[in-house]
């Protein structure tokens, strides 16, 4: 339900939220950059309470907030971007620290994924499942009892789907084509309303998803339950909430991958800011932002299990000459008489391994003024208006 990395340039294509829970005025530092909060309006255009945490003063922030899907936690930056942005999903729960120290002890050099109950009933846990990446890029599932004590490893098993039907618990048994037992695993536990995927599998087994539409605390609660075609249990899990967080990441504390790219390929560069992402208390992701001279600036994605794969996004400074000519009509389309402030670019990720720089347009940030007012702008790479917004 997690995905590893939502890189600052993904936030645009996610769905818009149909109704907000916590109705709570926002709370905004007075530094928050208004493009920051625009882009969050762009994406989630009915989520009126974003709660930006300071985390480096004028450089990065971190936010939450709640949509109908769940809990939202993110990172932002003084230039507007969203760096970060992992969806919660599953009860809140910490990870108890005996499965936690068997996990540091055992596999010092791997990551957690996932963290799941493992379920008896739709009430009673019967034991634990963490989910882990090695540093071989291997998942791993590691199993303990109700009293935390180690099971059993296991490699994740690869699953081939034959075939996938959405449908709900009210309107499961209105479907001739869920198999039986699927409905009496349902009718025999009683669950509450949720959406349901369904997935055949190819050695004829059926993995059920559920989401509940009810929520704890925020957070969407989710299981999945592996059944046998004879309908025989196999597994059941219920997700738990990842527990992030960030912190700041000095220059001095820099990751020797990052260090040894700088020094490399991006000589004469200065600091701009560093933030580590951590999830259960160990460090997940680091972000660093450096800049190169009064144009370029880098940001750069170590993900700690992918050490010697360092994922860039360049931002450019332009002067009004390197506009493209989509971008200056839909500008002058959208302003009478305008002149230009500023304007940067930024470009499509890509990873240190690629042969060459990648150049690709993701959206141009422009501040332009219309007699005395200042307006802000976002285009999308084809030159169209994204937001604009007037600077106050």
């Amino acid at each position: 339900m997690k995905p590893i990395l939502y890189s600052l340039l993904t936030i645009l294509s996610l769905q818009s939220c149909d109704k907000v829970v916590d109705e709570t005025p926002p709370v905004l530092p007075p530094t928050i950059p208004q493009a920051t909060t625009e882009v969050f309006k762009l994406s989630y255009p009915n989520v009126s309470s974003f709660v930006f945490k300071p985390l480096e003063q004028d450089k990065t922030w971190q936010t939450d907030f709640v949509t109908p899907a769940g809990k939202v936690f993110s990172l932002v930056d003084y230039q507007g971007e969203i760096i970060d942005l992992n969806e919660l999903v599953g009860t809140p729960k910490s990870l108890p620290i005996a499965i936690k120290q068997h996990f540091l002890n055992n596999y010092p050099s791997s990551q957690i994924v996932m963290f799941y109950d493992v379920m008896k009933s739709p009430t009673v846990t019967d034991g634990y499942k963490l989910v882990i990446q090695t540093d071989k890029n291997t998942n791993l599932n590691l199993y303990y009892d109700v009293n935390n004590n180690f099971v059993r490893e296991e490699i994740q098993p690869n699953e081939k789907v034959s075939a996938i039907v959405f449908t709900s618990t009210d309107q499961i048994n209105f479907d001739a084509s869920i198999p039986t037992v699927i409905k009496q695993f349902l009718s025999n536990n009683q669950l509450k309303s949720a959406s349901v995927i369904i997935y055949n599998l190819a050695d004829k087994s059926y993995k059920i998803v559920l989401n509940f539409r009810e929520k704890l605390n925020g957070a969407l609660q989710t299981s999945e339950i592996l059944l046998s075609d004879a309908g025989q249990i196999l597994q059941w899990v219920s997700s738990i909430e990842n527990e992030y967080s960030y912190k700041i990441l000095p220059k001095t504390n820099l990751p020797t991958e990052i260090n040894t790219y700088l020094a490399t390929n991006l000589p004469n560069w200065q600091f701009d800011y560093g933030v580590s992402e951590t999830i259960f208390g160990n460090n997940k992701t680091n972000f660093v932002t450096v800049k190169i001279g009064q144009n370029d600036s880098y940001l750069i994605v170590d993900e700690e299990i992918k050490k010697n794969d360092l994922i860039l996004v360049r931002t450019q400074a332009l002067a009004e000459n390197y506009l493209p000519e989509t971008v200056k009509t839909a500008l002058t389309n959208s302003f009478n008489n305008w002149t230009f402030v500023k304007a940067n670019v930024i470009y499509e990720p890509y990873r240190q391994s690629l042969s060459q720089i990648v150049t690709n347009v993701n959206h141009f940030q422009i501040e332009v003024k219309q007699g005395t007012d200042r307006y802000a702008v976002r285009l999308a790479s084809d030159g169209n208006i994204l937001y604009k917004y007037r600077i106050l």
